[in-house]
């Protein structure tokens, strides 16, 4: 009897030994236990969290591991409404922590996905809301307005999180929202390309005639001026137009210069270096 006494204890021991495991969270972890024991004890989540290191558990009970970082949630949002009917797309996350030794808390009042069950639905509903309320220029190339829907969507965020937290608390932070500047989809993309290249094409001919219509007026306004001082000087046409050659001779250094002085008799070609 008593052999077999000895055997089940025995054979009690190694199966409590073999069935035990071990947590061992990160330095930027916690780990929570959730006991389910199989003879006696009472179960649920301990409220204590697993810090650095190593602990032991029985094989019934179960663990969970939470960052206790800033953890950011990339949420692309596509077709967004701007008030111009405009379908957008946005890159838009929010960074999201758990308050330290929270985790216990976390778990019990919201489960392992606390996020896709209490934060997702509402952020993006926000951001839809607050987008729709500009235009597509204010939210591809307006920083300020962009920078207004993140301080928005954050604040609405932070009283959504108080709210929950006046029934079970949810021990969650908000860091930050980033809406991002809007991305047109390829059609639109298509179409402002061409929108911009008509605009540049047409802000360089109106560059160029601006340009044409000065040198002309340069031109007729040098002409007046030559004509002037011709009347002034008392100089014949063909005296005013030697007296330009020689300003260009002199105006030429180490320059070799051919002088037509005179249109009618060709012969009167000089060469001056």
């Amino acid at each position: 009897m008593k052999k077999f006494m000895y055997l089940i204890v025995a054979l009690f021991a190694c199966v409590s030994l073999t069935s035990c495991h071990f947590v061992s969270p990160d330095a930027d972890e916690e780990a929570v236990l959730t006991h389910k024991p199989w003879f006696f004890g009472h179960g649920g989540v301990d409220e204590k969290p697993v810090k650095t290191g190593l602990s032991w558990c029985w094989g019934s009970t179960s663990s969970d591991y939470f960052k206790i970082v800033p953890i950011k949630y990339p949420e692309p949002l596509d077709d967004i409404i701007s008030n111009e009917n405009t379908p957008l797309d946005f890159n838009t996350m929010i960074t999201l922590k758990i308050k330290e030794g929270k985790s216990p808390v976390l778990l019990k009042n919201y489960g392992i996905n606390w996020y896709d069950n209490n934060i997702k639905e509402n952020y993006t509903n926000l951001t839809r809301h607050y987008v729709s309320q500009y235009s597509p220029f204010d939210l591809t190339s307006n920083r300020e307005v962009i920078a207004h829907i993140d301080s928005c969507v954050k604040s609405d965020m932070v009283r959504y999180i108080d709210k929950l937290s006046l029934d079970k608390e949810f021990p969650i932070i908000v860091e930050n929202v980033i809406t991002g500047r809007a991305i047109p989809n390829n059609a639109q993309l298509t179409e402002m390309n061409n929108t911009a290249a008509q605009i540049q094409a047409k802000q360089t001919q109106e560059r160029r005639k601006e340009m044409e219509d000065a040198r002309e007026q340069a031109e007729r306004q040098r002409a007046v001026s030559d004509k002037a001082y011709q009347r002034e000087m008392g100089l014949t046409a063909e005296q005013f137009i030697s007296l330009k050659a020689w300003d260009i001779i002199e105006k030429k250094e180490d320059a070799n210069i051919d002088v037509l002085f005179n249109a009618d008799n060709t012969n009167r070609m000089w060469n001056i270096k």
